[in-house]
């Protein structure tokens, strides 16, 4: 049996499971990275080298817990794919036990830091991208791949296509944002309406937001993503329901919407003990 046939198959698998580019990539990634490891086909693995291999990744390679997870769930469904095909009879995954994740509250901005930002943005291309993580929720990939096909411009919606998991849903978009999109629009001239909103790639997106963060000089991380969960704050902060947040955020399970209201209660608790935090006299 030939790994490159193996491979194949396997990204057609993933393919067809709906998969995005960049996670098939991982995924991918992932086996040939196991592989090299074993020295070995890695349907001849058992869970003692599955759990060498993560040793691996943890000691010598530095990986976080996070990072971690991440490597688990893309071998269980390398094996799930593997047992699928008859290539296993059962998945040596099912023995790895997922690493504990440090609970932490996910950063975010305040409206002013995010008013700071695009103070701060002199390209008009840059303020669209803070504004239009920021007012959406969008994930970065999911921003990136946004195309003018997806923007309707007389509902205020943007209709997100390539979302995690390969589920379409649909986001707001406030007047402001809608008529810097329309703007944009007018400014690149784009040659069909199946052409990027931004024409950039992912990478190209962290940097500007990274730079500007340090121009704002915010003392945070900042990160697309933190934009994402300033969203959600936000709404939250401004009485929005849960569940609602969980629709336009995309979340397939409400538990994971849920740590917003941790972040709005640690915020309130702080505000609070600006005001009566200091003993008196």
């Amino acid at each position: 049996m030939l790994m490159d046939q193996i491979i194949e198959d396997y990204r057609a698998y993933l393919e067809i499971k709906g998969y995005s580019d960049s996670t098939i990539r991982q995924y991918l990634y992932d086996v040939k990275l196991l592989t090299k490891f074993l020295k070995a086909p890695p349907w001849k693995a058992d869970s003692r080298d599955l759990m060498l291999f993560l040793i691996h990744l943890r000691k010598d390679r530095n990986y976080k817990p996070t990072t971690l997870l991440r490597k688990i769930s893309s071998l269980r469904t390398f094996y799930a794919f593997l047992r699928k095909r008859g290539i296993v009879h059962d998945s040596p995954m099912e023995a790895i036990e997922r690493p504990k994740l440090p609970k932490r509250l996910p950063t975010f901005l305040t409206r002013e830091e995010v008013r700071k930002l695009l103070e701060v943005a002199d390209k008009f291309r840059d303020k669209l991208i803070i504004r239009l993580l920021y007012v959406t929720g969008l994930r970065v990939s999911e921003a990136v791949n946004l195309t003018w096909a997806d923007v309707n411009f007389d509902k205020g919606e943007i209709r997100v296509r390539k979302g995690k998991g390969a589920k379409e849903r649909i986001v707001l978009i406030d007047p402001q944002t809608l008529k810097m999109l329309q703007e944009f629009k007018r400014r690149v001239s784009p040659m069909s309406d199946e052409d990027r909103v931004l024409g950039i790639s992912i990478r190209t997106v962290q940097y500007i937001v990274k730079t500007l963060r340090d121009r704002a000089g915010l003392n945070k991380k900042v990160t697309p993503h933190v934009l994402r969960h300033s969203f959600a704050t936000s709404l939250l902060e401004a009485g929005v329901d849960i569940r609602i947040i969980q629709e336009l955020l995309g979340h397939s399970s409400l538990n994971t919407t849920q740590i917003y209201t941790h972040v709005t209660r640690e915020h309130l608790r702080k505000e609070y003990l600006k005001a009566f935090g200091t003993k008196e006299e």
